[in-house]
């Protein structure tokens, strides 16, 4: 099976935007695109992954956060409609990030669940029951959506995945049904360390714990996003070992090789037999193989 892994798109639109949209902790995002945000993530630079996305015969692919700048309305508009183009919920899977539940308000409305809740909880998405994490059976590949996103106080961007969110999980995968899948977890904050301003403002509260109940469930690959530099490590517990991977923001417009926008391709057996990268070339406009 292969799958690929998209991450921190920050899709901006300002069609309807007013100035009200702006009070609170957006006034400082919005600042921050006014002096030129917007430019790191254009959008045709986000149509052109598409379009490369949607040409690699993948039997299904997952973002990681991250698809809106402001969780705007016009931002989950312009997102979802090119998202749709990868296809629904046997296609796609789509977890929040912090830039998707930026403010209290979209985080009541449920703003990202209302465009994207389908590729995680299917045509059972307006059940009261339907919450994270959400699974979804591929055959021999098991999904799981965990949600690390809330509306964090200003200057913030911290994650929690939570207790009762674990432990939900658990209850999920206790049948034994799953035992013999190889176990994909998606969640959108970083697990490594980063430097000392991303420590006291952007990190994923309980990672630790996340970490070792993953392993607990054997949890073999484990993505994640919101750093927009790509990394790879692994953990193990016992006898059993998990990847943890971050694709890197997909639709950064840096030259920086480090940094440029790219996804991520598994091919996946009973193992993870591979990881390659697709990489974007400013000179000849399109993705290729980095090599």
């Amino acid at each position: 099976m292969r799958i690929a892994q998209l991450s921190d798109l920050h899709i901006f639109d300002s069609e309807g935007v007013m100035a009200r949209d702006f009070v609170s902790k957006r006034a400082i995002g919005g600042v921050n695109l006014l002096i030129g945000r917007h430019k790191n993530h254009p959008l045709e630079l986000a149509e052109r992954l598409i379009a490369d996305v949607t040409s690699q015969s993948l039997d299904h692919v997952v973002v990681t956060g991250d698809v809106t700048n402001l969780s705007l309305p016009g931002e989950f508009q312009r997102a979802a409609g090119l998202l749709r183009l990868i296809g629904g919920y046997d296609a796609l899977t789509v977890i929040p990030g912090n830039h998707d539940i930026y403010t209290r308000g979209a985080e009541k409305q449920r703003r990202f669940e209302s465009y994207f809740g389908h590729t995680l909880f299917g045509s059972d998405m307006d059940s009261e029951d339907r919450d994270f994490p959400a699974i979804k059976d591929l055959g021999e590949v098991l999904v799981i959506g965990l949600c690390s996103a809330f509306a964090s106080s200003l200057l913030t961007s911290w994650g929690r995945v939570g207790d009762e969110q674990l432990s939900r999980l658990e209850s999920q995968l206790s049948s034994g049904k799953y035992d013999n899948h190889f176990k994909v977890a998606l969640v959108h904050h970083n697990i490594h360390q980063r430097g000392f301003l991303a420590e006291k403002t952007a990190l994923l509260k309980d990672r630790d714990e996340v970490v070792q109940r993953l392993l607990k469930l054997k949890v073999k690959l484990l993505l994640h996003g919101h750093t927009h530099k790509a990394h790879r490590f692994e953990v193990s517990r016992d006898d059993h070992t998990m990847q943890i991977m971050g694709s890197g923001s997909s639709t950064w417009n840096s030259r920086e090789p480090e940094h440029c926008a790219r996804y991520n391709i598994y091919t996946i057996t009973d193992s993870l037999e591979s990881v390659r990268t697709r990489i974007y070339d400013h000179e000849r406009r399109r993705f290729e193989w980095l090599v």
